[in-house]
């Protein structure tokens, strides 16, 4: 899973997609996740560090995890080769 090449991420949470023109406001969670998922970050390595400084279960963290991904993938904010590879 990878950012695509036309996505700008501000530093407040501004995601913008120069080729569809959409842009998006992350809240700070969500723009944190997604600059987990920039700088490489896999999937264990992103939920360890949430798990570590946010009251979340398990099964919570997952959850949101994955519709998350699914909506940066809907918008074409990230893309991924294979569909069930959150790496």
């Amino acid at each position: 899973m990878k950012i695509t090449g036309e996505i700008k991420i501000s530093d407040n949470g501004f995601v913008f997609n120069s080729r569809t023109g959409d842009s998006f406001n992350l809240n700070p969670f969500g723009l944190e996740l997604l600059k987990n998922i920039e700088s490489g970050k896999d999937f264990d390595q992103i939920k360890n560090e949430v798990l570590d400084r946010f009251d979340i279960d398990d099964l919570t963290f997952e959850k949101d995890f994955y519709e998350f991904c699914a909506l940066l993938k809907h918008h074409q904010i990230i893309s991924q080769d294979d569909p069930l590879d959150f790496n």
